[in-house]
């Protein structure tokens, strides 16, 4: 299948859902509502339904009399049941509805057909209120839309691609992040409705538009019968519809329950329509038809044996939208298909507007240098504040912050000051010469300049519920390490800090260290007075729950990492956070797709280029810092596909989860990924 074609459904898919959702979940809503109609009628508006049962019930005309008394006319028609426990309606020309006691006379109440919770429902799902010539045709053609964009064009949205798999299609990804989880939830909702929203649209089709009625009927060979006429007498006046009641009960000796329409002119017969006991759902009515002056016999219609085939699939239709088949279960399925359209407006309106109307990302911090010190050699301790003395967002243990540097370049720096103290952020920033120029900018910052600065986040949080942690720090990898120590002091949890240098001048914030209440659980290795830390045997000696955190230069970090794993740590027990990464060979590069899960766009990565840079061509750009799959800055969601990542900052169980990558480095293992944009 052409992506063309894809593109093209997928904007129709979005705008018929954009334009006509609100209508579409009126339809979903009201319809839900009617799905249990009959049930809950009879609990909310027993009062009118239902009366204490009595042997010798009042004659029709009687109960008629006592109706019209209270409503003005005659009643067009009149509702019976053979059971003693219902109360009998007759129906005027407005619509009202006048509910009798067959056994007292008394007036039960009055009600129009659409008036009361059920009846509104009723009146906006027919799209009455624009007229009831307009409102069917309108209602069937928001169904078409309904069935041939929304559900339809839906499946072949959702159908699997190259590189996926039904399996994962069908399922609703809650790990996934953001609007990554939204459109996860849309196509999952989507899914499993789909077959009953089919059935429901597709039955409403022929009850919205008369030409698709006729067309059943011509088809089949039904011809719609002409109903017969009263021989007209002069001389007598029209029969007590009691006697209408009694004959169909003759005729229909299986009657349920009977609507009598009352003759208007001379020559009317009188109608009779009957529910039978073994009629297989409530639309399966039979007739009678009897002469309005003798009583005798017209015509008689069942519905097993008189009535053609496409006047049932006609009735089938009418029965199944308005669930009067298949019980009490395919009600309940019912239901859950109509309250999931609103889900589904929900949850594919909701993306569209957050990327239209939210911004991007959050406004930078505008934040003075309060003071810089030297904490080491070659390196510097930044203290921000507010300019105005304002606090600031809260952040955690092992966060950090994006500097945005004169000189175009964002770096990020961890937090290294106590989580607690929310009114000044503090970095140490290590001079690297031979850097691409981030470290020199932030040793030239003078006090008091103003720098631009992200909220803070965290890809290296602490894990709360240990009870003992290992912070190893090399270098400069002490920033993040030291909120940890602060964190885990405040909290009473047990750890240790081993702090890796090679000269104690270069151990920096060591007298802030020195000087704290965690001071006794810090180890000092400093190369040149002690030599190196034995990886093998520091992790030999932690207790086996031990959380274990891990920051430094790229060698540092890797054999810490390959130390604890040979001392028998899982990996959901290591924690660390890469300064950099060394340069990868892109010979063994495969080309791939990515799709734009919010457009349908589909662009083509080449083995030489990264996901970041194909799409800032285009005009899709993913803010990034690094470039190397360290900082986390392009981290972005992914709904469908294999992801081959090259990252460092992602953890084991992100890698599993496969729901966010680093497109600034990280590309597809199977032809395509469908990206949270």
């Amino acid at each position: 299948m052409k992506s063309t074609f894809l593109k093209r459904l997928t904007w129709l898919h979005t705008w018929s859902g954009l334009v006509f959702g609100v209508v579409i979940v009126m339809l979903g809503v009201t319809g839900a509502g009617l799905v249990l109609r009959p049930e809950l009628d009879a609990l909310v508006n027993r009062h009118l339904l239902k009366v204490p049962p009595c042997t010798q019930p009042l004659p029709v005309d009687i109960l008629a009399a006592r109706a019209m008394d209270t409503h003005s006319g005659r009643p067009v028609s009149t509702e019976l049941s053979t059971d003693p426990t219902d109360s009998m309606a007759f129906q005027f020309a407005n619509q009202d509805y006048v509910y009798v006691s067959p056994c007292t006379g008394d007036i039960l109440g009055v009600q129009n057909q659409y008036g009361g919770f059920f009846g509104t429902m009723d009146w906006l799902h027919r799209f009455l209120f624009v007229g009831p010539p307009a409102g069917r045709p309108i209602a069937g053609w928001i169904s078409l839309i309904f069935l041939t964009l929304l559900i339809a064009g839906g499946i072949v949205l959702w159908w699997p691609r190259a590189g996926m798999t039904f399996k994962t299609a069908g399922k609703f990804n809650y790990r996934l992040p953001g609007v990554a989880r939204t459109l996860s939830l849309h196509k999952f909702i989507g899914l499993y409705t789909s077959i009953l929203l089919l059935v429901i649209t597709i039955t409403a089709i022929p009850l919205s538009f008369l030409t698709v009625k006729n067309l059943i009927y011509h088809l089949t060979g039904y011809t719609v019968p002409v109903p017969p006429h009263s021989m007209l007498t002069a001389d007598r006046a029209g029969l007590p519809i009691q006697i209408a009641w009694r004959e169909s009960r003759r005729v229909f000796p299986d009657l349920q329950w009977a609507a009598i329409t009352w003759p208007v002119q001379p020559a009317d017969a009188i109608r009779v329509e009957v529910l039978e006991s073994n009629a297989p759902h409530k639309d399966a009515k039979s007739y009678v038809y009897l002469d309005q002056y003798s009583g005798r016999v017209l015509r008689t219609v069942h519905y097993a044996t008189d009535i053609n085939i496409g006047r049932k699939i006609y009735l089938y239709c009418i029965a199944t939208h308005s669930a009067l088949v298949g019980g009490l279960p395919y009600q309940l399925l019912l239901l859950l298909a109509c309250l999931g359209i609103p889900i589904q407006a929900w949850s594919g309106f909701s993306p569209y507007l957050r990327r239209k109307l939210a911004r991007t990302h959050m406004p930078l911090l505008e934040l003075r240098v309060e003071s810089k010190t030297t904490v080491a050699e070659d390196v510097v301790s930044l203290t921000l504040v507010h300019p105005r003395g304002r606090r600031l967002p809260s952040f955690s243990a092992g966060a950090h912050i994006d500097v945005h540097l004169d000189n175009g370049l964002i770096r990020q720096y961890s937090l290294c000051g106590d989580p607690r103290d929310n009114t000044r952020y503090t970095i140490g920033v290590l001079r690297v010469t031979e850097s691409r120029g981030g470290s020199i900018a932030v040793h030239e910052v003078r006090q008091g300049d103003t720098i631009s600065v992200s909220r803070p986040k965290n890809f290296f949080p602490l894990d709360n519920t240990a009870s003992r942690s290992l912070l190893l720090a090399g270098g400069i990898g002490i920033t993040p390490l030291l909120s940890m120590a602060e964190h885990l002091t405040t909290t009473g949890a047990g750890f240790s800090l081993h702090y890796c240098v090679h000269s104690e001048k270069r151990a920096a914030f060591i007298d802030r260290m020195r000087q704290s209440s965690y001071a006794q659980n810090i180890v000092l290795h400093a190369s040149d007075t002690v030599g190196r830390v034995d990886f093998a045997t520091l992790f030999a000696e932690c207790d086996p729950e031990t959380q274990i955190y891990i920051c430094g230069p790229n060698d540092f970090t890797a054999s810490a990492i390959a130390a604890a794993k040979a001392g028998g740590f899982a990996d959901a027990q290591i924690h660390y956070e890469y300064f950099s990464v060394t340069a990868r060979d892109i010979s063994d590069n495969a080309p791939f797709d990515v799709k734009i899960a919010s457009t349908g766009k589909v662009f083509h990565i080449p083995q030489d280029r990264t996901v970041t840079e194909v799409l800032a061509d285009s005009g899709i750009l993913i803010p990034t810092s690094c470039q190397e799959g360290v900082c986390g800055t392009c981290l972005t969601g992914v709904i469908e596909g294999e992801v081959e990542h090259n990252d460092v900052i992602l953890g084991e169980a992100d890698r599993i989860n496969n729901s966010r990558f680093t497109p600034c480095c990280s590309r597809a293992r199977g032809s395509m990924l469908v990206l949270d944009l």
